[in-house]
């Protein structure tokens, strides 16, 4: 695209300008709202790079968002979402004896109206935006790069986040837990994934991958799914997973609710866990404590991450600038699910 096409268009979006200048999209906005908290240099630099791409900045947007709101609007693909609870009430939290008050929205696992719900949560003129395990589309993205607002991606931490990226990497997670299972033993692992973000998705199946082919084993037993991840999906998928795969002698879930669902669809067919098959999964480790018998887990710091994300948005709201980048570690729990192998 030509610099005339930009101009004519108007598409330029602030994460534009900050990627031509080489800083982050928050010290951009901040330039535009907070002057005074940014360096001359760095806001002639702006300047030009807003005058050569013909950005136009949304005044009455952004002159909302500073008149002292205290709503903070957060989106999460649903409200049964693994970890939605958790991290909602830690990130309120923080937020609520700072004056501010979240209020959650259900994008229903799908980015088809995404433009539409994005743009119904900025009329209510909110102070940040919160996405929880939820990727935005590009058009999405533009929107809130133009908003000007502090943005909080929870769940997979990664680089294409719309602004500062809270959570843990789902790829070492899913390595931790490939390794410990081989370490103890099994051979023929099977993974079962169900609806996710693609994110999430994306770091399940890259450490899925990696971590079988690090110990020369076939990485093919995979079934996705594009059931919700609860209780239901693992009792109904189970059945079929070992029809097509009866040498399975574990099988990983990408949520602990997946997992207890198949240990009780186990139950169900008289099959014997672990020693008939072994199961594992990925999640908070509350579940899988009291399941029967206690699931074998990575858990996942659902309570850090709300904790970690409220304090970095504070921060922004500031004026001030928080690491992008904000990895928390994982904790493998191992229990009778699979065994004493």
């Amino acid at each position: 695209m030509t610099e005339k096409r930009r101009r004519s268009t108007g598409k330029s979006t602030l994460a534009d300008v900050a990627r031509l200048v080489g800083v982050s999209t928050m010290t951009a906005s901040r330039a535009l709202r907070m002057p005074e908290k940014v360096s001359s240099d760095i806001r002639e630099k702006i300047d030009a790079a807003i005058a050569e791409l013909g950005y136009v900045p949304n005044v009455q947007a952004r002159n909302l968002a500073s008149a002292s709101s205290k709503l903070i609007t957060m989106v999460v693909p649903s409200f049964v979402t693994p970890g939605c609870a958790a991290v909602s009430e830690a990130l309120q939290a923080i937020l609520r004896p700072q004056g501010y008050n979240v209020m959650l929205a259900e994008a229903n696992h799908s980015a088809a109206g995404e433009n539409e719900l994005i743009e119904m949560l900025l009329s209510y003129n909110p102070a940040a935006m919160v996405h929880f395990s939820f990727d935005n589309a590009e058009a999405a993205h533009r929107l809130l790069g133009n908003s000007g607002l502090p943005v909080i991606d929870i769940g997979g931490v990664h680089h294409d986040s719309a602004g500062i990226s809270v959570g843990v990497d789902y790829a070492k997670a899913m390595r931790l837990l490939v390794q410990t299972l081989v370490e103890k033993g099994f051979r023929h692992p099977g993974l079962l994934c169900t609806q996710t973000s693609n994110t999430l998705f994306r770091q399940l199946l890259s450490g899925w991958h990696s971590g079988m082919l690090a110990h020369n084993l076939s990485p093919h037993r995979v079934v996705t799914s594009p059931l919700p991840p609860g209780f239901a999906a693992g009792h109904a998928l189970l059945p079929d997973i070992r029809l097509t795969w009866p040498e399975i002698d574990v099988l990983i879930c990408t949520t602990e609710e997946v997992a207890c669902g198949a240990i009780m669809a186990c139950h169900a067919a008289g099959i014997a866990v672990p020693s008939q098959l072994a199961v594992a999964g990925i999640g908070s480790g509350q579940l899988s404590a009291v399941c029967s018998p206690p699931l074998t887990t990575v858990a996942l710091p659902y309570d850090e991450m709300g904790k970690l994300a409220g304090k970095r948005l504070l921060a922004a709201l500031q004026g001030e600038e928080p690491p992008v980048w904000n990895e928390l570690p994982v904790e493998l729990k191992l229990r009778a699910s699979t065994g004493k192998r």
